[in-house]
C-alpha cells in the first residue's frame, strides 16, 4: 500500500518511435495543503509501477491553494507537465514509466517544492517476464 506523502517512488522515458506501453491506467491523487508540508494523497491503493507502464496522475485540487504537477524521470528529465489549477479544480498529466528507479512528482507553484516539500517520489520496478 503506498500513502503517497511527501515521499513515495515512480520511472519513465521513451524511445525514439514511441514507447513500448505494456500497461496503461490512471492514479487519483488529492491535495493536502494543510499543514507545514503539502503533500499528494492517493485515493485508493497505488499498484506497482514498472517499467512501460503509461500512467495518468488525476489530482484534485482539495487544498485551499493553487497547485500544479511534474513528473520528473530518474535521469532529471520532465516526463510530463500539467499547469496549475484553483482549489476546487482538477489536473492530469500523463507519463510513460520507462526507467527503473524513482520518479518525483512536483508542484512548482510558488514555494510549494522548496519551502513545503511538495513532491511524492514512486519506485517503478523492472518488467517482470510472465
Amino acid at each position: 500500500m503506498l500513502a503517497i506523502a511527501p515521499i513515495a517512488l515512480l520511472s519513465a522515458c521513451g524511445g525514439d518511435e514511441g514507447p513500448d506501453v505494456e500497461r496503461s491506467y490512471d492514479v487519483e491523487l488529492k491535495v493536502d495543503d494543510s499543514g507545514d508540508e503539502y503533500k499528494f494523497v492517493a485515493v485508493d491503493e497505488v499498484p506497482d509501477f514498472r517499467v512501460g507502464d503509461e500512467v495518468t496522475f488525476i489530482v484534485e485540487n482539495t487544498g485551499n491553494l493553487n497547485h500544479d504537477l511534474q513528473v520528473q524521470a530518474p535521469d532529471g528529465d520532465v516526463a510530463g507537465v500539467a499547469p496549475a489549477v484553483a482549489p476546487g479544480d482538477t489536473l492530469e498529466v500523463t507519463a510513460f514509466l520507462g526507467q527503473v528507479g524513482i520518479y518525483r512528482l512536483n508542484c512548482l507553484v510558488d514555494d510549494h517544492l522548496t519551502q513545503h516539500n511538495m513532491q511524492t517520489l514512486i519506485e517503478v520496478d523492472p518488467l517482470i517476464e510472465e
